[in-house]
């Protein structure tokens, strides 16, 4: 189900126990800068970890594109957080649903910048008030395609790579 407006986000829908994952894109009020980048992950790994939070975070030409998982109570927590940010502008949540397992168990955040990004989707660089009306749905699969799923293959990979003892 996507949404608009945060005030169309019924956390209480939600069973208490039952993971979610919420997904969002946005306008950078300013460029964040390297050193802004470093404080905002820094913050937001210690905030995530303490709540209980998972996730990762797109940042590229001035627009954010994150998800953020853990159980309703705490994602409302962070997520009011967020959307009361000034750095924010234009927040668009793309996705808001129940979880069987995390994506992102082993990251509290998760960074991913432009040149990770701009190889997966040139067209962020117009920004997201460019023609295509895809390009959200291009970043929350992008966002979705670095899950732990990835991070499990890789070391599955270099397991039965290892030379035999």
């Amino acid at each position: 189900m996507s949404f608009q407006e945060d005030s169309q986000i019924n956390f209480a829908s939600f069973p208490a126990d039952q993971l979610i994952e919420l997904s969002y894109v946005s306008q950078a009020a300013n460029d964040m800068g390297l050193l802004g980048l470093m404080n905002l992950l820094e913050d937001a790994a210690h905030k995530n970890k303490r709540n209980g939070i998972t996730g990762v975070l797109f940042y590229d030409n001035c627009i954010f594109g994150q998800i953020i998982e853990g159980y309703p109570q705490q994602v409302e927590l962070i997520w009011r957080v967020i959307s009361a940010d000034p750095r924010h502008l234009e927040v668009q949540v793309l996705d808001i649903s129940s979880l069987q397992k995390r994506r992102f168990s082993n990251w509290s955040m998760k960074f991913f910048g432009s040149d990770e990004i701009s190889q997966y989707v040139p067209e962020l660089k117009m920004g997201l008030k460019g023609s295509d009306a895809a390009l959200p749905g291009e970043i929350l699969t992008l966002m979705r395609s670095v899950s732990n799923q990835n991070d499990e293959a890789k070391q599955q990979d270099a397991i039965s790579n290892r030379p035999p003892l």
